[in-house]
């Protein structure tokens, strides 16, 4: 009898054994994040202030997590191809998406029927911004904002611009500046692009009248003499083009779109994985090598966590919506 209670004993030892196992391995596997390559989706081609931020984070969490972070992009198709392929994503944290307004604010707005929703996804952080330019080939008549004003007002069914499709910071733009100067946008004709980068090569070889494009991917190409910058879209000029206006001194408050950049993730990521994002963007955040980078591609560091970046989402998006909606 003795032998028996003793067996039962040891039974019941190595079921409890067997179900604190199940309890502690679980929580310890889960500290083991990133082990593998991970893929950021851009959802541009490269050249563009979403790529080139995309870069930046990319190579500063290589260095901190001693892990390839590799960029991948995905242009075309109004960003939605490579929001899908993050949606379709395990949710493990090894695919993640460059995020700005074109994929999310702006996506439910101006794609129709769309398969997803934007608010689904895990938002991680906003890490940078960048004001948009107003530009126009250097060899253009219109040396001011208010000569391409009247231009536009003029004909606006030959008034050529740089668009990328419709879900762009750059659409947005030129939506609110066609909504200012009471040109119905629908009356204008636009030229589609897959980035931003090639926004400023179309406008730098005298293909369109009207060019955008944030200040990280139009530099460059001002600075090369190729494009004339007419105005930016920031509440206060740009310390690198000082001698260019901003949309509000010359009388257009209202447009004021600024191009930022964070990281976002499948839907329903791990609280410790994206804990462990938080973290470590947080951390670069006051790291003086990822302060300066982002400012050589002529961005500011701007940082807004989960909460804050979802919120800043939704009132963009209903800004967009208004704006998508109405005419002059």
């Amino acid at each position: 009898m003795k032998g028996m209670k003793w067996g039962v004993a040891k039974i019941c030892y190595a079921l409890l054994l067997i179900s604190l196992s199940g309890l502690i391995f679980p929580v310890y596997s889960v500290d083991k994040y990133p082990t593998r390559p991970i893929e950021i989706v851009v959802p541009y081609s490269p050249g563009g202030a979403t790529d080139l931020m995309g870069r930046i984070i990319a190579n500063a969490l290589n260095k901190k997590w001693k892990v390839p972070v590799n960029v991948v992009n995905k242009p075309g198709g109004n960003t939605l191809p490579a929001c899908m392929d993050v949606y379709r994503a395990k949710a493990d944290g090894y695919t993640m998406l460059a995020d700005n307004q074109a994929s999310s604010s702006m996506l439910e707005n101006v794609v129709k029927d769309l398969p997803i929703k934007v608010l689904d996804r895990t938002f991680i952080a906003m890490i940078g911004v960048a004001p948009n330019v107003l530009i126009v080939p250097t060899e253009s008549s219109y040396k001011t904002l208010n000569d391409i004003i009247a231009e536009a007002k003029k004909d606006p069914k030959t008034f050529t611009w740089t668009s990328i499709g419709g879900a762009a910071p750059q659409d947005f733009t030129i939506r609110q500046f066609f909504k200012s100067i009471n040109v119905d946008v629908s009356q204008t004709k636009p030229i589609m692009t897959q980035g931003a980068a090639q926004c400023v090569t179309l406008t730098a070889g005298n293909h369109v009248k009207l060019g955008c494009g944030a200040t990280s991917s139009s530099m460059p190409a001002i600075q090369a003499g190729s494009v004339r910058p007419l105005a930016i879209t920031s509440k206060t000029r740009f310390p690198e083009l000082a001698n260019v206006p901003t949309t509000a001194e010359l009388g257009y408050p209202a447009v004021d779109c600024l191009y930022w950049v964070g990281i976002s993730g499948p839907p329903k990521l791990p609280s410790y994985i994206a804990d462990a994002w938080d973290s470590a963007l947080k951390e670069l955040m006051k790291d003086s090598e990822m302060i300066a980078n982002l400012k050589s591609v002529k961005a500011m560091p701007f940082y807004h966590d989960s909460k804050g970046t979802r919120e800043y989402v939704i009132k963009e998006s209903q800004e967009v919506k208004k704006l998508w909606s109405s005419k002059p």
